[in-house]
């Protein structure tokens, strides 16, 4: 780094702390220092629009309860780890304590892991960034010392994560506890299994860290960390070493479920009544009551019941004999997802069907794996890019499927999932037993980085920007291009983004008896004419 950069970098944030005074309640400018210095992003946390809601009222309450007094106790481990099976609730439940303890006047920043945004929602630094940016916006203590730790290391986001955790977190968490009056800051990582390495981040990166910290109360204050993931080995092994000090355990699959699933049908149900207007007597509590077994723990069965019966193109009360029509068995392993897979398996049924043609068939079946394996969010218009489907044809089979995931308003919107254990469904041959369903992840991948060079081979020229420099000088440094995210916004497409940025991942994905012809033939093709303009929009995304 040059002399000239970190004196511009530092001189920049100083005159911004010289004025903390006179827009001390105007954040604006703190958000955009933090966001270009520290990378961090605000999307990650509980307001994010991607966030999950809430649980109905009247449900989970005794749960909702023990964890409020225990975030509220400042004597109480300090620690607390939520775990469950996919589809048990837990985020729905991690939001609920954010917004209560946050009506109750707590600190409470909230971050949501999320592996569908793994350029901006899954790595360490990522979470360490965000969550300094949230104690900044919410006390002025934290705000002064964050903003000193960004002038005396201008590139902070450069050192170990022992150095930020203590610089970006710890200080800053000292600073507040001297003002707090004994008001307790709860830091919540929901979805630890969704990071890309948790277990590093629990082990021996800036969890472990943060742990070890909390327990001392005599310089941090009432600082409590609540966190969720799924019952994964690797983080119970990481993290029950702290536990058996400092926290405590909470299996959520374990918790009985039946009279909350219950509320939660019935309700729902009532009001697609309401709104659809079926038989009077529908449903009946023997429906109910079906309903109720074959849910079992998972509230992800229940809601994604309600949403494939409330579908505007059918009648609730055919929908629902439909899906009860399906026998229900006990799978030799035992699998409480068995119900769940089944409900999955009707849901793809009507999109696909036995009479279509193969070749629709095989386009549903692309759409969903470019859809469960991208490395960030796609929209139809990516979709249609990069697999070379007719737009129409894409929005059509992706409205066709709204069951599973959110469909988006324009083209542009990404298509969000409603659960991930629909990928995990979809992706494992052992619960999608209709082979015209099943996503194999190296096929997958081997079309999609077959679609990527594609787009790289059509798309990719020198100086694709359009930036001002003399005839043969070498082309800027990204950080002396004042409107470098203009031009990339106007000359690079979003398919050509993804591309440039995730066809490696893609390629070292695929089995070799997996490569195809085409993969092949744009491949060389790529190599032979486009690395070097690659290489260039690389450079220049940063």
């Amino acid at each position: 780094m040059s002399r000239t950069r970190t004196t511009t970098s530092r001189t920049r944030t100083r005159c911004i702390i010289s004025y903390i005074p006179l827009y001390s309640h105007d954040l604006t400018w703190l958000k955009a220092l933090l966001e270009s210095t520290l990378k961090s992003v605000i999307a990650g946390t509980a307001r994010g629009k991607n966030a999950p809601s809430g649980c109905m009222p009247d449900t989970r309450e005794e749960l909702l309860k023990d964890i409020t007094l225990w975030a509220n106790d400042p004597t109480a481990a300090c620690v607390l780890w939520l775990c469950g099976l996919a589809g048990t609730g837990k985020s729905t439940v991690s939001r609920s304590i954010a917004d209560r303890l946050a009506k109750a006047g707590k600190v409470v920043i909230s971050f949501f892991i999320s592996r569908r945004h793994r350029d901006q929602r899954s790595g360490l630094h990522t979470i360490i960034h965000t969550l300094a940016s949230e104690l900044a916006r919410f006390h002025e203590a934290a705000r002064m010392v964050i903003l000193q730790a960004l002038e005396s290391h201008s590139q902070i986001h450069d050192l170990n994560l022992d150095q930020q955790v203590n610089l970006l977190l710890l200080e800053p968490l000292k600073a507040m506890s001297a003002g707090s009056n004994g008001v307790a800051t709860v830091l919540i990582l929901d979805a630890l299994d969704e990071c890309d390495n948790p277990a590093a981040l629990v082990g021996d990166g800036c969890l472990a860290k943060l742990i070890a910290a909390l327990s001392d109360r005599a310089s941090l204050g009432n600082v409590k960390l609540f966190l969720t993931s799924r019952p994964l080995a690797t983080i119970g092994a990481a993290l029950r070493p702290f536990l058996y000090r400092l926290g405590q355990e909470v299996r959520l699959h374990e918790i009985p479920t039946t009279d909350d699933i219950r509320t939660y049908l019935d309700r729902s149900l009532s009001d697609i009544r309401q709104l659809r207007e079926p038989p009077s007597d529908w449903p009946s509590a023997a429906d109910l009551n079906s309903l109720v077994i074959r849910a079992g723990s998972l509230f992800i069965y229940a809601a994604t019941v309600i949403r494939h019966i409330k579908e505007d193109e059918y009648a609730p009360h055919e929908r629902l004999a439909e899906i009860l029509s399906v026998q229900t068995t006990s799978s030799e392993d035992g699998s409480p997802y068995e119900e769940l897979d089944k409900l999955y398996l009707d849901v793809l049924s009507p999109p696909i069907g036995p009479k279509q043609p193969k070749s629709l068939t095989d386009r549903v079946r692309q759409i969903i794996a470019v859809v469960v394996l991208a490395r960030a969010p796609m929209s139809t218009r990516m979709i249609s890019d990069l697999l070379e489907i007719d737009h129409g044809t894409v929005r059509r089979i992706v409205s066709g499927l709204s069951v599973i995931w959110v469909t988006p308003v324009s083209e542009s919107d990404p298509i969000v999932l409603y659960h991930k254990s629909f990928p995990d469904f979809i992706l494992d041959i052992r619960r999608c037993t209709d082979q015209r369903f099943m996503v194999d992840r190296s096929v997958g991948h081997e079309r999609l980085a077959t679609g990527c060079l594609q787009v790289l081979n059509t798309l990719l020229v020198r100086d694709i920007c359009k930036i001002p420099f003399l005839a043969g000088q070498e082309l800027p440094r990204r950080d002396s291009i004042n409107d470098i995210e203009t031009r990339l916004a106007h000359h690079v497409p979003p398919a050509l983004h993804y591309s440039a940025v995730h066809v490696l991942h893609h390629l070292a994905q695929i089995a070799v008896p997996d490569m195809s012809q085409a993969l092949v033939n744009n491949l060389q093709v790529f190599c032979q004419e486009k690395l070097m303009f690659w290489l260039e929009l690389t450079c220049l995304m940063g």
